[in-house]
């Protein structure tokens, strides 16, 4: 039915309906092409960079390095490769849990800084993940361009501190599976130390390898720290130059010395 507008009253204004915003699409983590925003690093050099910050690192043969390096990375992937993530956090932490680990979110805990992203507490077997890592993953994606799924960011903490877990209940703690650092002899006696520095390594490559990403969890760290110290692009890039020239200088010197320091892994 039409209606007549009655004399002398006014029009009212059409106002059309206002569009609610579009949803923010989350991209899951693998997806995600760090390279393509910031300056890149292969996987050995970043290795090499991790296990320099060992206090044995002195002691150690280039050749020695070398080979510790890729066993760990590759017994890292080994891992992982049994232990796929899928985008499916809710499946990733029942396993978790079923191989005997629990996990519980924290504020930041006295005082730590946010560096602290996660740990393993061996005795309790228990993983607890800071949840102001969390905030700062996610603000440095989006700084990036990349609105990442919470959980996959969720994940990334957990996967390198299950590794943890499952080398002190399933697989052997890389460092006793590997060789040690000769640290002093005495006569016959030999007295070695454990690299711990290779379980990072190991861990990264199975967090990597889990959840199919295209970059190492390690690279991530690197470029958060940095970033935070508030180095520009080109100082990135020229830093990451410099590890990349160590690694290749380690893997020349390793390969003119082959026989220098045998690898004798510990039984």
């Amino acid at each position: 039915m039409f209606c007549r507008r009655k004399e002398g009253s006014k029009t009212k204004k059409m106002v059309p309906p206002q569009k609610s915003p579009s949803p923010k699409i989350l991209q899951p983590l693998n997806q995600v092409h760090l390279e393509r925003k910031w300056p890149s690093l292969s996987i050995p050099a970043l290795a090499l960079a991790e296990l320099e910050q060992d206090e044995t690192h002195p002691l150690l043969s280039a050749h020695l390095k070398f080979h510790l390096l890729h066993r760990a990375l590759k017994l890292g992937e080994h891992a992982g490769d049994n232990r796929k993530y899928g985008g499916d956090l809710a499946r990733l932490m029942n396993r978790m849990i079923q191989s005997g680990v629990r996990v519980r979110f924290i504020d930041n805990p006295n005082g730590q800084d946010h560096w602290v992203r996660a740990q393993y507490l061996a005795k309790l077997k228990i993983i607890e993940i800071n949840r102001a890592s969390l905030d700062q993953l996610r603000r440095f994606f989006e700084r990036s361009g990349d609105s990442v799924r919470e959980d996959d960011i969720i994940a990334l903490h957990l996967y390198h501190e299950w590794f943890h877990h499952l080398e002190t209940t399933r697989l052997g703690r890389v460092d006793l599976r590997l060789p040690r650092a000769v640290k002093k002899r005495w006569g016959p006696i030999t007295f070695r130390q454990p690299i711990r520095r290779t379980r990072e390594i190991a861990a990264h490559a199975f967090t990597q390898k889990a959840m199919n990403l295209n970059w190492s969890p390690l690279l991530l760290d690197y470029l958060l720290l940095l970033t935070e110290k508030g180095w520009s692009v080109s100082e990135i890039r020229d830093h990451f130059a410099e590890m990349n020239d160590r690694y290749k200088a380690l893997m020349q010197s390793s390969q003119s010395d082959p026989d220098e320091n045998p690898i004798i892994p510990d039984t």
